[in-house]
């Protein structure tokens, strides 16, 4: 984690929240914590934030700079689309965003995850991220390969591919075309009268109705990322400004995945070299909080994927206790964890610029 020059309590602290103080998420992305107890978490080592809401923000109503700011997020699409372009529009220079913006683009998004990991020289599975079949041309592609839709959750849209026609009828399973789009391709191409344009002398019916066909055609981007076999559970590290909880998910038996099953165990001991990895992955990332999936392949422990805000929280409100790096050693320690205690307290080590063990 880096270190923050100076006194990070020098400066000025924002919380911008949702409508009527929401910041997501607890058991549900639509159940808001306990914003008041996370202010009094901020007031009780030294923080006074300033409350603000986005629309104030974004009209000039609260002007903001040269400050932290910690923020919410929503999964609702135009939520989502605002709160992305604020943080945007905040993102000068003057102020530190907490997650960055980057982050921020990462959340639910495995394609900007991947080229993430490649910025920050994380080595792990093999991925390409494609926005159309066509993208495809020339990629060594070897079989079989995990695709994944980008925004997709659970184990939605995650499929293990065999073969290239499999692959191709996977990637067309993702493209989608309204009613109203299909009855408008069969008038273009057999109810559509002859047409000149004078400006465009090589216009032609047919090739424009192809070339519409495709312009029409609503795709989904899409990841496609090495297969690890045998794979009968996968771990959840959630790390919270040094604090490691960990859990162990199980996947269905003749299934790959482990994400959405929702065959949790609590309280397994984590082997040191996980922690280290998960460890080494969070450091690099400069953020108080990542949530990290983490499978083991041959050769060691691998990233699936991450989430820097808006992550789920049974992890930390369910386990038993924590890790903490005492030295060269990890020390478990037990507790209950309140998730609002737990990010307001990790965001002070944070901003303060403590290490995080």
């Amino acid at each position: 984690m880096r270190k923050s020059p100076g006194s990070a309590r020098a400066r000025r602290f924002v919380l911008l929240t949702g409508n009527r103080g929401f910041f997501g998420q607890t058991r549900k992305a639509w159940v808001s914590m306990d914003t008041g107890k996370m202010i009094r978490v901020f007031e009780a080592g030294g923080l006074k934030p300033e409350v603000l809401q986005f629309h104030a923000v974004v009209n000039g109503k609260s002007h903001v700079r040269d400050a932290d700011v910690f923020y919410t997020f929503s999964q609702k699409p135009n939520r989502r689309q605002y709160i992305i372009d604020t943080i945007r529009f905040l993102d000068d220079g003057t102020n530190r965003l907490v997650p960055r913006y980057d982050l921020l683009l990462c959340h639910e998004n495995k394609g900007y995850q991947e080229l993430v990991k490649r910025r920050l020289g994380i080595q792990s599975l093999t991925s390409y991220y494609f926005s159309c079949p066509d993208d495809l041309a020339g990629t060594p592609v070897e079989f079989p390969v995990v695709l994944k839709s980008v925004d997709t959750s659970n184990g939605k849209g995650v499929f293990l591919v065999r073969n290239e026609a499999e692959l191709n009828r996977r990637i067309r399973g993702l493209e989608k075309q309204s009613l109203g789009t299909r009855l408008d391709l069969f008038r273009r191409k057999y109810l559509r009268r002859k047409k000149r344009y004078p400006a465009y002398p090589d216009y032609d019916n047919r090739t424009d109705y192809l070339q519409y066909r495709e312009y029409a055609l609503k795709e989904r981007n899409f990841v496609l990322q090495e297969y690890v076999p045998d794979l009968t559970w996968d771990w959840r590290v959630q790390a919270m400004a040094g604090k490691y909880y960990v859990i162990r998910r199980r996947t269905f038996k003749n299934d790959f995945r482990a994400s959405g099953t929702k065959l949790h165990e609590f309280g397994v001991e984590a082997h040191p070299a996980l922690l280290d990895f998960a460890d080494g992955i969070f450091r690099k990332m400069d953020t108080p909080f990542l949530s990290m999936d983490i499978g083991t392949t041959g050769k060691g422990y691998c990233l699936f994927e991450f989430q820097a805000l808006h992550f789920g929280v049974n992890s930390v409100v369910q386990s038993p206790g924590y890790y903490r790096r005492d030295g060269s050693a990890w020390r478990f320690t037990e507790a209950r964890s309140e998730i609002e205690t737990e990010i307001a307290s990790g965001l002070i080590r944070y901003l303060d610029g403590r290490e995080p063990g």
